[in-house]
């Protein structure tokens, strides 16, 4: 009885040491998988904050971009004001252009229409004249001529009356001697 009683202690201790056994292996396994879901834990922490940051900045990337988009929008908004007045005083300046080339042209071929008129003018003067300067010039040949012959006339009728005032006064110088 004894030994049976030995034989199922020593089974019993065996039963136990393999109990301590499985036991420690939980135990370890326990902690091993303790440590191991620490280090997950740590590693999705990590994770999740880096996500965190990133999407800070994303965030402060986003609101840059939306304030130069805005500030972008005024700054067309500005030129296409700025266009529609530059395009108005294109207009305005492209029709005063044409209506000055118009009046331009108008009075262009007005004083072209005048100065052909006087060059007509006086171009029939100067016939009209150049006649008149011919019949004065050819009268005052002719007045010109007269003179010469009663010069010429003047002087013989002066040798005549020289002549006639010597024998006159050789005919009382006789008759008075």
């Amino acid at each position: 009885y004894l030994q049976q009683n030995t034989e199922s202690n020593k089974q019993m201790m065996m039963i136990v040491e393999e109990f301590e056994k499985t036991i420690g292996q939980l135990i370890a396994d326990k902690e091993r998988e303790q440590v191991c879901n620490e280090i997950a834990r740590d590693r999705v922490q990590n994770e999740r904050n880096q996500i965190l940051e990133d999407l800070q900045a994303v965030e402060r990337a986003f609101n840059d971009l939306h304030r130069k988009y805005e500030r972008t929008k005024e700054v067309i908004g500005g030129f296409k004001a700025n266009e529609d007045v530059l395009k108005n005083t294109v207009e305005d300046l492209s029709k005063r252009y044409k209506k000055g080339e118009e009046r331009y042209e108008l009075l262009k071929t007005h004083a072209e229409t005048k100065l052909n008129e006087a060059n007509s003018r006086i171009a029939e003067i100067q016939r009209s004249k150049s006649a008149e300067i011919a019949k004065l010039t050819a009268l005052l040949r002719k007045a010109e001529m007269r003179v010469a012959s009663l010069e010429r006339t003047v002087e013989q009728k002066s040798r005549e009356n020289q002549e006639l005032t010597t024998i006159c006064d050789e005919l009382i110088g006789k008759v008075g001697s």
